[in-house]
């Protein structure tokens, strides 16, 4: 959305509707133990769920408060008691965390799950966090800013198959490798979205002895591409059982456990980048919770999208 544009006062009210059995005890209000000080503008949830929906919809803070006067309901119906200053708003932004929005993130894509969801397909991609200066380009080269700098970052998300709903996610850095972050992706989700899985679907960065054996152990099917180097020592653990199983009966072993599924995850991020999310803090950890924002909106339209149908 341009700075010139007006916010759509239905869409906001329907985000605060959709998510407010989540967010209300996500985000409590402290309880009062003064008379003095100025009167609260509104619930705390409110407030994060209207940062949340100007992050993506590319507000800057200095308009925030004109965007909001054309949202009358707010007041209207006793979401808010009055439109405040732009720093507040940025206060409250600062003081949520950013493991709540992946909390946010895991919730919404558990209520979207349905029992035909036996597959889960795990994978990463690395996203831009602000532009570089000139002279790092001309001195160092642009592979070596993304191996070494901070404005690079990975995201590592889980999406549950057939309804491509997020499920879980995790952020790193962008020299950080794909396998690494599979154990607290998975220790995060929820035990009730684990418990439906069947099916893995990993690409060749997972391909590792730790993880194969950790979903064998869990009952659940590793579907990994072999690499080239690996090789089968006929014996009867899980991992030479892959390989043997993929060198033998390619075809069959495709049409039983469906590889195609691995490229869906690519669907997830190629939906989160046609919003051109602009992280303009200056801060990290706060251009990382906007980045986060993006596929907490895309939950929200399969979350639509279902209402509707």
């Amino acid at each position: 959305m341009r700075l010139t544009q007006i916010t759509d006062p239905h869409e906001l009210k329907k985000f605060l509707l959709l998510h407010q059995d989540f967010l209300r005890p996500k985000f409590p209000d402290a309880k009062i133990t003064s008379k003095r000080g100025r009167p609260r503008i509104g619930l705390r949830w409110v407030i994060v769920a209207i940062c949340v929906f100007m992050r993506v919809n590319n507000i800057v803070w200095r308009d925030l408060p004109h965007n909001l006067k054309l949202c009358k309901f707010l007041i209207e119906e006793g979401y808010l008691n009055k439109i405040s200053s732009k720093s507040t708003f940025h206060h409250y932004w600062d003081t949520v965390s950013q493991s709540s929005l992946e909390s946010w993130i895991r919730m919404s894509g558990y209520s979207l799950t349905s029992v035909d969801d036996t597959d889960l397909a795990i994978d990463s991609s690395g996203f831009e966090l602000s532009i570089g200066k000139f002279w790092r380009l001309v001195k160092w080269g642009r592979r070596a800013i993304y191996k070494s700098s901070d404005i690079f970052c990975k995201v590592h998300i889980a999406v549950a198959l057939p309804s491509r709903a997020v499920v879980g996610v995790e952020t790193s850095k962008g020299t950080v490798h794909d396998s690494v972050l599979f154990g607290p992706l998975w220790k995060h989700m929820y035990a009730r979205v684990k418990r439906k899985i069947r099916r893995t679907h990993l690409d060749k960065g997972y391909w590792s002895e730790n993880i194969i054996n950790f979903l064998h152990q869990d009952k659940k099917k590793a579907v990994i591409p072999c690499k080239i180097n690996s090789m089968d020592h006929g014996t009867s653990r899980p991992m030479d059982l892959l390989v043997r199983q993929q060198r033998t009966m390619p075809c069959l072993y495709q049409r039983n456990n469906k590889t195609h599924l691995r490229a869906e995850v690519e669907h997830v991020f190629g939906e989160g980048t046609m919003y051109h999310v602009i992280p303009r803090d200056y801060k990290i950890h706060n251009k990382l919770k906007t980045l986060l924002c993006i596929f907490l909106w895309y939950n929200h339209e399969l979350m639509v999208k279902e209402v509707i149908s």
